[in-house]
């Protein structure tokens, strides 16, 4: 009999065996009862409001969920809920959002998955955008553990075992939802790398199938870490079998790397609506949505716990240590027995059939998988290969893969527990274990609380004519006020002025060591706020420390409070000499080599306090709009895809400063006349109509030709896909032949 190398594989799944079919039917419903008993008790509270993040959203413009425990995670969470909320109130108009950042392409930086399903749970069950993506989050986190569930059955054949393996995702998942280590929007999708796999497990040696491709597909546009993970699994079990098969052997005809390679590709393809898009930019400040390009964090503080934390500190959010302990100390036993074995002559007491430690594919390629993936974690703070194509996923995001891959391989490892002395081990360790993630999670549980209304804690935040700035992300009020149409600036790390094109514009190490230098930089990027959390935060504090001599600190309540920046003209439109924005535009940095780097504008920047051509133009940028002019120039958004400029008192020497990031999206027409733009400053448009007097110019956004191609590319290959699969699934009744004389 041909081998599979999946969960049919009779080599590689024993199963039991033992028990009938109604007894088996039994024990399966009682483990579906079980998870979701288990379920419930941990998310009860979100589920019917009663604290945590339901309760918390008591007013449109400011939702907290801060109580005991820093929610970190959650704080992203509400984000996303407010990018849904501004599709639906701009929709069709909400490809470009004027507000966050410094004005961005919301849909070519963000997957569009969460806000498609987001919306249709709203409109389908009538619940509010909060309390919807709420249950997406823990209706998704159930989902995801029930395929986890059938994935670690097929693997072992054996229930309860996999009832406990998919528990770990429970308790795990739960402690880390609200960890900074990955955002819980991923909990959304999370079901898709456990289907995947067992989509994939079926059939390992033929990845080139439709379930697999789509599989790829949705998850790219879910979230790019699904994708990468399911991608990277499949490839790593592949080369296992290749670099282990017999000569001679199915296996030993690698064509099926080849198969996994165009699944791969056909499903970017399938998904090439937002694949290319992405391809056609060097967006990269938020690549954990992206994937797609590079940015070194040479002086960014690691986002990654120490080993230490990583698999003992389960009780303070962190890693998925315990079960990646317990995938290790099983195999350490098992090595260990089997070189007993060997060494005392009792390998003949074992069937020569059994698959052992060092010969089963799927517990090899699993427990391939998840060191490789614990590798790139920590691989992630250093500027080597593969890490300098992979950082910009933000690896350290993809910590719910590693437990349920942790989960599949120690239900694999159920199939080679021969002897009484590895059951008992088997079963002590995953009972153990589970029992101390219970504790660990209740406790963590006990503890958690926040408040129903925003009423303690007295927060502010007042719109002015510019933007806003954060020394920091602080993660309460920088997301909160994202899309609450008070234009805003993201502050990445330090004190960078983050744009969607340009990497952090100024850079992450901008201002924070120099406040002369953050002063210029937040002029520039029209910022007339800088607001500062009074009750925490480093980085809060030394900016407190060392703008209060100059700038006088306001305070409004009793957390937040902002320093007044003097920015000459605040307005997001100004008119300046066209003849003197040339001159400025001479000093635009071009390539240079700084810290063994070469960089050329701003893009991939990491330096600036040291950076001098840079300072230099921005300086100039700044001096300009500060200098009187005649003309003048107001802006009025009539959505956030189309805006209109009115100029007043123009000469042909006018010019318009558009306070936004360029797009080469952007058209600018007068009198139906286009009129060219130019990126300027900080990234933002230049406009130069030529024109005297007084006039209006219209400000557009459209789609990209990198979007109307990649729909495109998208519907051609999904009607070749189909296709494809219909040719091959009628291909055998062609192929039949009719025996001689049946037609005479």
């Amino acid at each position: 009999m041909q081998r599979s190398y999946g969960y049919n594989d009779s080599e590689l799944v024993r199963g039991n065996g033992s028990g009938s079919t109604l007894g088996k039917a039994f024990s399966i419903c009682a483990a579906v009862v079980l998870i979701f008993a288990l379920w419930l008790a941990l998310n009860q509270k979100l589920l019917f409001g009663k604290e945590w993040i339901s309760a918390t959203y008591d007013n449109s413009e400011w939702r907290t969920n801060e109580g005991g425990l820093s929610t970190y995670g959650a704080w992203d969470f509400e984000a996303h809920v407010w990018k849904t909320e501004f599709i639906l109130k701009y929709f069709p108009h909400f490809n470009w959002n004027p507000f966050w950042y410094m004005g961005m392409p919301l849909l070519e930086y963000y997957q569009p998955a969460f806000y498609a399903v987001h919306a249709a749970v709203m409109f389908l069950t009538g619940l509010s955008a909060p309390k919807a993506a709420l249950m997406l989050v823990i209706f998704g986190h159930l989902l995801a553990t029930y395929v986890t569930f059938l994935l670690c059955y097929k693997l072992s054949r054996r229930v309860w075992i996999s009832a406990m393996c998919a528990a770990f995702l429970l308790s795990n998942t739960f402690v880390t939802l609200r960890s900074y280590g990955w955002e819980p929007i991923t909990v959304v999708f999370l079901f898709l790398y456990p289907l995947g796999l067992l989509f994939f497990f079926k059939e390992p040696l033929k990845p080139f199938r439709a379930s697999v491709i789509i599989t790829l597909a949705v998850s790219y546009l879910a979230h790019p870490l699904i994708f990468f993970a399911l991608a990277m699994t499949m490839g790593v079990y592949l080369l296992i079998i290749a670099i282990t098969a017999e000569p001679g052997s199915s296996a030993a005809n690698t064509r099926y790397l080849l198969g996994l390679a165009g699944a791969v590709a056909v499903s970017l393809l399938l998904s090439a609506v937002q694949f290319i898009p992405q391809l056609s930019y060097n967006q990269v400040t938020s690549g954990a949505h992206m994937g797609v390009k590079y940015l070194p964090f040479y002086q960014v503080p690691y986002n990654i716990i120490t080993p230490q934390d990583f698999f003992l500190d389960a009780g303070n959010l962190k890693g998925p240590g315990p079960i990646i302990i317990i995938a290790t100390l099983l195999i350490l036993i098992f090595f260990l027995a089997e070189v007993s074995r060997k060494k005392y002559s009792l390998s003949g007491f074992i069937p020569s059939t059994l698959r052992t430690i060092r010969n089963h594919e799927l517990v090899c390629g699993l427990a391939g998988v998840l060191a490789i993936m614990v590798l790139l974690y920590y691989l992630e703070r250093f500027n080597v290969f593969p890490m300098n194509i992979l950082r910009s996923i933000q690896y350290h995001r993809i910590i719910p893969e590693f437990v349920i891959v942790a989960a599949a391989l120690i239900a694999a490892l159920s199939n080679i527990a021969i002897t009484s002395r590895q059951k008992i081990a088997y079963a002590s360790l995953l009972f153990a274990f589970i029992l101390s993630s219970g504790i660990i999670v209740y406790n963590v549980q006990e503890k958690w609380a926040t408040y129903d209304d925003i009423s303690s804690r007295p927060e502010f935040v007042e719109p002015g004519k510019g933007r806003i700035s954060f020394p920091y992300i602080d993660q309460s009020i920088s997301v909160r006020s994202s899309f609450a149409e008070i234009p805003q600036t993201y502050g990445y790390y330090e004190q960078g002025i983050t744009n969607p094109y340009n990497d952090e514009v100024f850079s992450v190490s901008s201002g924070f060591h120099n406040s002369n230098l953050m002063l210029l930089y937040l002029q520039a990027a029209n910022v007339d706020r800088l607001y500062v959390n009074t009750e925490e935060g480093l980085r809060g504090r030394i900016v407190m420390e060392r703008m209060n001599i100059t700038f006088p600190l306001v305070q409004n309540g009793s957390r937040y409070a902002y320093f007044e920046i003097p920015v000459a003209n605040p307005s997001f439109s100004q008119a300046v000499s066209a003849k003197r924005a040339s001159k400025v535009r001479e000093l635009e940095p071009n390539c240079r080599v700084m810290f063994r780097e070469r960089y050329c504008g701003s893009a991939r920047e990491e330096f600036v306090t040291t950076d001098i051509e840079e300072v230099r133009y921005l300086a100039a940028y700044v001096s300009l709009l500060e200098e009187p002019y005649s003309a003048n120039a107001s802006i009025l958004m009539i959505n956030p895809e189309q805006y209109e400029i009115r100029v007043d008192n123009a000469s042909s020497d006018t010019a318009v400063v558009v306070k936004m990031t360029y797009d080469k999206n952007f058209v600018a027409t007068v009198d139906g006349k286009s009129v060219p733009i130019e990126p300027f400053g900080p990234y933002f448009m230049l406009i130069k109509p030529g024109l005297q007097g007084g006039y209006s110019v219209r400000l557009d956004y459209g789609l990209s030709v990198a979007r109307i191609a990649g729909i495109v590319v998208s519907a051609l290959t999904a009607t070749g896909l189909v296709m494809f699969n219909v040719v091959r699934a009628f291909r055998p009744l062609r192929m039949l032949k009719f025996k001689e004389g049946d037609l005479a």
